[in-house]
């Protein structure tokens, strides 16, 4: 989806959210835009956020991992102007429905627990719980997900265990973690909890739609019951 990140979401381009709330956040002391789109930093420049480069090319392909991007923006603002933080956080703008208090409480927790990963993630419900999974071979047979798994132990949701999925709502790396160690894979990992709301993520003309509804209904609702 070209430029999805500056299409219109309720009005206001889709990287505009996360801006306003970075902006609102207790422990960002710098919100750097990485893009290769001179359209999409005069947006994001025009919310406030800054673009003191532009990425190459090369590391604006679709399977570009995300630490060379991090490790090419940590080296340019340390060219730049010998700026380096000692934590780095993933804000992605897919995710509309971040807030502040959950990007600070994400640079809490990495600080409190001394990980050097925490990555926000999202209770896994009922029908999309791994225990619950198939696998489909060329003839459509299925087989569990989890072989070694006896599924009558589980017939019901409430007896399935808590599972959790990273949602890429906000990730936040030590520097260390960024430049040398390994964002994928690294053991001292911590997770903190949000809601399935807040989890949106934006990729498919669904997701728009799901998500404009949420904004224009679903919070104008909550907020006008909560007001009450």
């Amino acid at each position: 989806m070209p430029q999805k990140n500056i299409r219109l979401l309720a009005g206001k381009p889709l990287i505009s959210y996360t801006i306003e709330v970075a902006l609102e956040s207790n422990h960002i002391n710098r919100l750097i835009v990485s893009t290769d789109d001179e359209e999409i930093a005069r947006v994001a420049e025009k919310y406030n956020a800054e673009v003191p480069f532009l990425r190459p090319a090369s590391l604006a392909q679709d399977d570009t991992p995300d630490q060379p991007v991090f490790q090419h923006a940590l080296g340019t603002l340390k060219e730049q102007n010998n700026y380096e933080p000692d934590i780095v956080l993933n804000l992605r703008p897919t995710t509309p429905l971040k807030t502040a208090h959950t990007i600070d409480k994400v640079v809490e927790k990495i600080r409190e627990t001394k990980a050097d990963i925490v990555r926000t993630m999202t209770l896994v419900e009922s029908v999309h719980h791994p225990y619950w999974m198939y696998n489909l071979d060329e003839n459509i047979k299925a087989d569990a997900f989890l072989p070694n798994l006896s599924l009558d132990n589980y017939y019901q949701s409430q007896l399935l265990p808590n599972v959790y999925r990273i949602n890429g709502v906000v990730d936040a790396y030590t520097k260390g973690t960024v430049i040398k160690g390994n964002m994928l894979a690294n053991k001292n990992l911590y997770g903190l909890v949000i809601s399935e709301e807040e989890s949106i993520d934006i990729d498919l003309e669904y997701d728009f739609a799901l998500c404009e509804y949420m904004m224009n209904n679903y919070y104008k609702i909550n907020k006008i019951v909560k007001s009450n």
